[in-house]
C-alpha cells in the first residue's frame, strides 16, 4: 500500500489560492472584495500566515466560481510537489 501523502501546509494552502486567484485574473483586492473578506487577511492565508475557517474557505471558493473540493485538491498539488524527491540533473 502506498504511503499516505502529508496533509498541506498552511503555505501550500496560500499558495493553491493565490495560483487559483491569479488563474482566475483577480487581484487580492479583487478577490477578498468579492469573498467578503479583508485583503490583509487574504494575503496572509496567501503567505501561510493566516489559517483560514471552513466558512472563509467556502467564500473563497464561491468567489473564485469553484468548489471547495477545488482549493483542497490545488493545496495537495501543492503538497505532492514537496513529497517528490528532487529531479536529478
Amino acid at each position: 500500500m502506498p504511503p499516505t501523502p502529508t496533509p498541506p501546509t498552511k503555505a501550500e494552502l496560500g499558495a493553491a489560492i493565490r495560483r487559483l486567484r491569479t488563474d482566475a485574473g483577480l487581484t487580492l483586492e479583487e478577490l477578498a472584495a468579492a469573498a467578503d473578506m479583508h485583503v490583509t487577511y487574504l494575503s496572509g492565508i496567501e503567505r501561510g500566515k493566516n489559517n483560514p475557517s471552513w466558512t472563509k474557505l467556502a467564500g473563497l471558493a464561491e468567489a473564485l466560481g469553484q468548489p471547495v473540493s477545488a482549493i483542497v485538491d490545488a493545496a495537495q498539488a501543492e503538497a505532492a510537489g514537496r513529497d517528490q524527491p528532487a529531479a536529478k540533473a
